[in-house]
């Protein structure tokens, strides 16, 4: 019983631990791409001396990419940083912990959730996105691989795009997985904290009762 205990805890904060790095790595990209996106829209505009509004509003919707992946990496580095230092606490002390100790562990992680929850379920969806994109970059990669010559009729390999084709799809399976999974812990996480406050209620009923 502690084994399946443990062994479900491990799962829950590890898949909580990678859902937390995956947030900040598309946070990160959104906002390199963000400035990317300004500054080359900046030099179109520089070189053309300014022709229309439209590269204005190209050059703000870069501005508030870049702006959004800032405060999603503020918003996701606090509960990054909180959950790897509960990880690695208990990966210190793992195999040799009894059940309250790893109970214990179970019910910082239940107050990470309960403090953090509307942020974590944005993550989810973060991550769920972020996931659904990569995999269409690597579908479109592979597509790439092999492109049909159009004026020789033969099929020519571009096997520089397997590297990236591999790693967008490789991010696509952990992230749309980590997202799976951590929808499914969260309800496993509402439940305890119903059983928590049911506890309390009872407790603080009791404490009544037995006063003066």
């Amino acid at each position: 019983m502690k084994d399946n205990v443990s062994t479900q805890f491990e799962d829950e904060i590890r898949s909580f631990w990678i859902l937390s790095f995956l947030n900040l790595v598309f946070a990160a990209i959104t906002m390199a791409y963000g400035i990317m996106f300004i500054v080359t829209r900046l030099q179109e505009m520089a070189q053309a001396g300014f022709p229309s509004a439209l590269p204005v509003i190209m050059v703000l919707i870069g501005f508030a990419a870049a702006v959004t992946g800032i405060r999603w990496i503020v918003s996701s580095v606090e509960i990054f940083s909180s959950i790897g230092e509960l990880k690695s606490t208990y990966e210190g002390k793992k195999g040799e912990m009894s059940r309250e100790e790893t109970t214990g562990f179970i019910i910082r992680m239940v107050n990470q959730y309960r403090t953090n929850k509307a942020l974590i379920q944005s993550m989810i969806l973060v991550c769920t996105f972020g996931g659904l994109c990569f995999f269409a970059l690597g579908i479109m990669n592979s597509i790439e691989f092999i492109s049909p010559g159009l004026t020789s009729g033969t099929v020519s390999l571009n096997y520089l795009l397997i590297p990236s084709a591999l790693l967008s799809l490789g991010i696509a399976m952990v992230s749309l997985a980590c997202s799976y999974f951590l929808k499914k812990y969260t309800v496993v996480w509402d439940r305890r904290l119903s059983e928590i406050s049911l506890s309390e209620n009872l407790l603080e009923k009791t404490l009544e009762q037995g006063s003066p």
